[in-house]
């Protein structure tokens, strides 16, 4: 395959030369410039006597132009993925630095040179169609013909497949490109990647909403591409709309962009949300800020060994709107990412839920048994990625953790496990929580995002997880031992009122108290004892021994 060279020397002459596409690739890979020159890649010249370009082959190539591409890794991603299509010839960054151009083959059929305008004119329609859905990129519409050319670039890194194929022409493929046409012409589509299937809009509908395409709204389409006299069945929609033709589309991220153009750099929104919460705890409005941001930073993808490991746990009697302040954390165009009915006992549910989810709810948290607080969720709450068999998967996927935690009770004392009460930030309110202002949430999440890009520390450190230890014990459950140890000891601060005894001694003396009341093993009631506020501990050559008085 040979392409035409069009160039003028120093005497505005007209040169025309030809070169394989292989010599063509090559010499857009030099620094140097090749002067003004147009290159068509679709026809090979030769000048007759009288000096006049005469066509003498058609290659069947056809050329399109993706311009106003000014980011270069934008740039590359389109070259990268026009070329996973077989029927690309090449993708290589125009001569202007701001456009990708794509030259596709095409079937010519017969070298009728009367007809061949119109078979390209064809072969464009088909590729702009194709093309543009693949790259995500806005194709510069030309007028076609089989004389489209391009300036030839310089230092382009071009992308060559020599094995190209044409563009199916034949019936089926000239009606699957129907039925495209038809379903573009009457919906918009988008593969939302977050929730893992395409959307779609009507473009008939004044709505702005995006529905999953579904089994019955794919048997819609089919319906309706037959009554416009297509040929189509549900598995020709199905592959279409299930094919990365479809752009891909992530809606959190889209959102966050927004917002962060959103904010005026100086409007406290976060501590304006944090303000309409009452409670006595001095440390909320900061705690909050962090855990806002975490969230945030962990939707960005920058939390890579650890996941958003505390949840704000709003402690108070019914009716102070603490279901209501968790919902409203999110925009409308992000609820579809709320979840308050999770069953947290259900392991698989809940890695399933951290991967799909913005924000879970643990609503009613009194709820949730001591044994899945101490185990599974004290565990699970730190993860930053999750591993997980979707439903009718075949093998283990893993995927990056989307989902952070808060929490609602009724009741005062939740926190069944001593050594995991770092986890949360337990918050009781004072009053009802102030849910009649409207928030602003690209200035809300606009502000998170930027302070994040600012390098704010969004994690909590050694001195702030002590503070909310320290913080969170009016909060602890009392275990039975725990509530029969305060029956008959005391923590003693001074050797003087008090000696040291082991946990068996101590253990002993308490069944002899309470009897069969007294619930758990030797291994049990020494893990109470460790974890005992104020407890002194110390070695012995009979083991750990502590200091307690006698009541």
């Amino acid at each position: 395959m040979k392409f035409t060279y069009f160039r003028r020397n120093s005497s505005n002459q007209l040169i025309v030369s030809t070169r394989t596409a292989e010599q063509t690739f090559e010499r857009m890979k030099s620094n140097r410039p090749y002067g003004s020159c147009e290159v068509c890649p679709n026809v090979e010249f030769r000048k007759d006597r009288n000096g006049i370009p005469m066509p003498r082959h058609l290659n069947g190539v056809v050329v399109l132009t993706f311009d106003n591409l000014e980011q270069a890794e934008r740039r590359e991603a389109v070259k990268e993925a026009a070329m996973t299509l077989p029927t690309t010839l090449a993708s290589f960054c125009g001569a202007n630095g701001k456009s990708v151009i794509v030259l596709i083959m095409y079937s010519v059929g017969s070298k009728d040179f009367e007809l061949a305008d119109k078979l390209a004119e064809t072969a464009y329609d088909d590729a702009v169609i194709l093309y543009s859905r693949v790259t995500g990129a806005d194709v510069c519409r030309e007028e076609p013909s089989t004389r489209m050319q391009f300036t030839m670039p310089h230092n382009s890194h071009p992308l060559y497949n020599a094995d190209a194929i044409p563009l199916d022409r034949n019936a089926n493929g000239e009606e699957t490109m129907r039925i495209i046409k038809l379903l573009n012409s009457r919906y918009l589509f988008r593969f939302n990647t977050l929730l893992g299937y395409t959307e779609f809009r009507s473009k008939r509908s004044v709505a702005q909403v995006w529905n999953p395409v579904d089994d019955r709204m794919i048997n819609s389409m089919t319906i309706e591409a037959r009554l416009y006299g297509l040929d189509a069945w549900d598995k020709d929609i199905r592959r279409y709309v299930q094919s990365d033709m479809v752009k891909a589309f992530n809606p959190l991220l889209d959102f966050l962009d927004r917002a962060e153009k959103a904010w005026d750099g100086h409007t406290d929104h976060i501590g304006q949300l944090a303000r309409t919460v009452p409670c006595t705890a001095s440390q909320w409005e900061r705690w909050f800020r962090k855990w806002l941001l975490y969230m945030v930073a962990q939707w960005l993808g920058k939390t890579k060994q650890y996941g958003n490991s505390v949840v704000p746990l709003l402690i108070s009697a019914q009716g102070n709107n603490k279901s209501t302040f968790c919902r409203r954390l999110l925009p409308d165009c992000l609820m579809w990412g709320y979840n308050d009915n999770l069953l947290i006992s259900e392991k698989k549910a809940t890695l399933l839920a951290m991967s799909q989810f913005l924000l879970i709810n643990l609503d009613e948290f009194n709820q949730i048994p001591a044994k899945i607080q101490e185990g599974f969720l004290k565990n699970v709450i730190q993860l930053a990625r999750v591993k997980i068999k979707r439903p009718y998967g075949k093998h283990v996927e893993d995927f990056p953790r989307t989902a952070s935690f808060i929490a609602t009770t009724n009741e005062h004392s939740v926190l069944a496990d001593p050594s995991g009460n770092r986890r949360f930030i337990g918050i009781e309110l004072t009053g009802a929580i102030d849910v009649s202002q409207p928030i602003d949430y690209e200035g809300l999440y606009g502000q998170a995002v930027t302070l994040i890009k600012q390098g704010e520390q969004y994690w909590f450190d050694d001195a702030e997880v002590q503070e909310i230890m320290l913080h969170n014990n009016q909060f602890q459950i009392l275990s039975p031992a725990e509530q029969w140890f305060n029956e008959c000891f005391e923590v003693a601060t001074d050797e003087s009122d008090g000696e040291w005894l082991t946990c068996a001694a101590i253990y002993n003396r308490l069944k002899r108290y309470a009897g069969s009341e007294l619930k758990g093993n030797l291994n049990h009631f020494g893990r109470v004892l460790n974890n005992m506020k104020g407890l002194s501990q110390k070695r012995s050559n009979i083991g750990k021994k502590y200091l307690v008085r006698t009541k």
